[in-house]
């Protein structure tokens, strides 16, 4: 697997940049890391008590969060570009149970159709049983826009050192 750099991480230094689902910065957020594994992004995490929802397993809501942050980083490594979720419809399998450790999130892009891409995510828990499914539709905009209008860096940053 190789690693994703968060190119991002410099402006939450500034205060620019507080995304729940990834910025180092958001003391409430999930502090997500990434990895391209071929063409799956994978994301890891380690659940903690503050995102309960029954006791002792993760919310739904956290779980839908993971699913959608983890296509977001797919189509900026593989698409070349950013975009916005138009929609995500999960199925929840099993309880992610906190105490099982460190989930994982896989990412896989389906297809693309002019500015939509459908994207199929797979959430498992600390001891790799698949947990919650989602499919997640985001609309792409054209790289020139990404990069002038929501400060997205190009591929190519998310792979420097």
């Amino acid at each position: 697997m190789k690693k994703i750099t968060n190119p991002f991480a410099r402006a939450a230094k500034n205060d620019a940049y507080n995304c729940f689902g990834c910025s180092p910065a958001n003391k409430h957020g999930l502090h997500l890391r990434f990895w391209l594994d071929e063409e799956e992004l994978v994301a890891k995490w380690q659940p903690q008590k503050e995102y309960e929802g029954w006791v002792g397993v993760l919310h739904g809501g956290i779980q839908a969060t993971l699913m959608d942050e983890a296509a977001a980083w797919l189509v900026f490594v593989t698409l070349n570009t950013s975009g916005v979720t138009t929609a995500l419809n999960m199925v929840y399998t099993k309880p992610v149970y906190i105490s099982k450790g460190e989930i994982t999130t896989r990412a896989r892009l389906i297809s693309t159709e002019k500015h939509l891409a459908r994207i199929e995510c797979t959430l498992l828990d600390g001891s790799g049983e698949i947990c919650a499914k989602a499919e997640v539709t985001y609309f792409c905009f054209p790289e020139k826009i990404a990069r002038a209008k929501y400060n997205y860096p190009g591929a190519e940053a998310f792979f420097s050192e």
